[in-house]
């Protein structure tokens, strides 16, 4: 066997509204990570939080992910095989742009927490940082400066 799924969170009587700052409404994330471990890690805090996950391996995936799937946030990765978050991001904001698309919240995950390295997720086109490994309040954090938008 495997283990009991976790608790379910109690449900909201009523929709989560837009007036909490968004931190209560439920998301589609689309989380770009290389690591299982990290990835499970991040999933799951994500669907604690309520919000459903999306998961891709590398940044060439993310980008054929968001060319498919609806969603309101990334968390990205900056360093995964065949292409890293960087270059995923700037890829997906010229797409953005030769579309006029609204900018989608883009969130870098990053072991480092080395000044020049945010200054290159910022140059890249990533709105917010996020340094590993995640924790629950960090993410809650993270994911209330980026409201999500209204549908």
């Amino acid at each position: 066997g495997s283990p009991p799924p976790p608790p379910a969170l109690a449900a909201p009587a009523a929709p989560a509204s837009v007036a909490d700052g968004g931190a209560a409404a439920r998301r589609t994330v689309l989380l770009a990570e290389d690591n299982e471990v990290n990835a499970l890690l991040a999933s799951t805090l994500l669907r604690r939080l309520g919000h459903a996950v999306h998961v891709a391996a590398n940044g060439r995936q993310a980008l054929e992910l968001l060319e498919t799937l609806a969603v309101d946030l990334v968390l990205m990765d900056v360093h995964m095989p065949e292409m890293d978050g960087l270059s995923a991001t700037r890829s997906w904001r010229q797409r953005e742009a030769a579309r006029g698309q609204a900018p989608l919240p883009i969130i870098a995950l990053t072991a480092s927490t080395l000044a020049e390295d945010r200054s290159a997720c910022e140059s890249a086109g990533m709105d917010d940082v996020l340094t590993k490994p995640l924790d629950l309040d960090k993410l809650t954090a993270t994911l209330r400066r980026w409201p999500a938008a209204a549908a």
